[in-house]
């Protein structure tokens, strides 16, 4: 038996561990990948976590080609080794809101061991701590300046990884490794597509013939074959498949933003304002499923299975906490209809 001070210490134990494994918990990634493993292991590679010095990688590639995924994952393999990390999503979009520098500077400075904060920026040099952070979707060179500053801040064996769509932004006297984020292969976007699409790895009979069209068509960008892809799953009739590689095809080659549209304007009207009001005002809110249902039920919608249909064709999602998100690339194409 235990007397009550050693029990009470077994609890607090206990309760330590479970914290830290929470905070272990990874970052959610999409729930089928194609080529990742790949590129985590040459990254891996490059930012070895046993070499000192502080080391940044850059990611950098268009739109919808994957560097939030691989962002993600990279942060999965390595959040053990670090007791200090943050994964700042969205840097471009906050920092465009009224004091959303300031506001990501906070964040951090929350996790990290910083000491001082001057002139708008953070500038003392982390307190022999290694730190882990990720910035995603890096826009503006001041966008870093005021958040990492320059590699003498952070202790020896620190590694922050940056995504950006604009190779410019990664100055080489801040950023140690650089890596382009490339489109998919014809064999793994094929992979991808069948997956979206059918829900098998490799399409069969007619539909592989017309899959192999319609991924020619997507320039092999993730995000398209994804929407593209979950836009075909409730067609069945081969001929549905057919009207929907001639749209592809009367498009601009390899727009993402005209394959998006698609998806869109299979849409009923109800759906399609829904979703508008979510890609202009839901998101930037960072409301719960339940909260975005209630609202849009209020307003008169079927919102239950309008949210239903919009997560099917991947047109928004739910982060691991319930929080409604969009791609960027859907939610600019949302802004742009409106």
């Amino acid at each position: 038996m235990f007397t009550d001070s050693e029990e009470a210490l077994l609890v607090q134990g206990l309760v330590k561990r479970v914290l830290i494994e929470l905070s272990n918990t990874p970052v959610g990634v999409a729930a089928y990948t194609v080529g990742l493993d790949t590129c985590v292991e040459k990254l891996m590679k490059l930012l070895n976590v046993k070499s000192n010095g502080a080391r940044i990688l850059g990611l950098h590639g268009m739109g919808g080609v994957g560097k939030t995924t691989l962002a993600k994952a990279l942060y999965n393999r390595l959040v053990g080794h670090f007791k200090h990390r943050s994964f700042i999503s969205d840097v471009r979009e906050t920092s465009a809101q009224d004091n959303g520098l300031a506001s990501l500077q906070n964040k951090l400075m929350k996790v990290l061991p910083i000491r001082e904060v001057n002139a708008g920026a953070i500038r003392e040099t982390v307190d022999e701590k290694q730190v882990l952070v990720v910035l995603d979707d890096v826009d503006n060179i001041n966008q870093l300046n005021s958040l990492i500053g320059n590699r003498e801040w952070f202790y020896e064996g620190s590694r922050i990884i940056i995504t950006t769509r604009d190779r410019e932004v990664l100055s080489k006297h801040l950023v140690t490794e650089f890596y382009e984020v490339k489109e998919l292969d014809s064999s793994e976007s094929l992979q991808l597509f069948s997956y979206h699409a059918l829900r098998r790895e490799k399409p069969t009979g007619t539909f592989l013939d017309l899959s192999k069209q319609i991924v020619s068509l997507t320039g092999g960008l993730p995000l398209a074959l994804e929407v593209f892809g979950s836009f075909l799953f409730d067609k069945r009739r081969q001929k549905e498949w057919e009207d929907a590689l001639q749209k592809l095809k009367q498009i601009r080659p390899h727009n993402l933003q005209d394959v998006l549209m698609i998806s869109f304007n299979g849409l009923d009207e109800q759906e399609k304002c829904i979703f508008l009001d979510i890609a202009c005002l839901f998101v930037k809110m960072r409301m719960t499923r339940e909260d975005a249902i209630d609202i849009l039920r209020g307003c008169g919608f079927n919102a239950e299975i309008a949210v239903s249909v919009l997560t099917a064709k991947s047109l928004i999602k739910f982060t691991e906490d319930n929080i409604l998100w969009m791609h960027d690339q859907v939610r600019d194409m949302g802004s742009q209809i409106v």
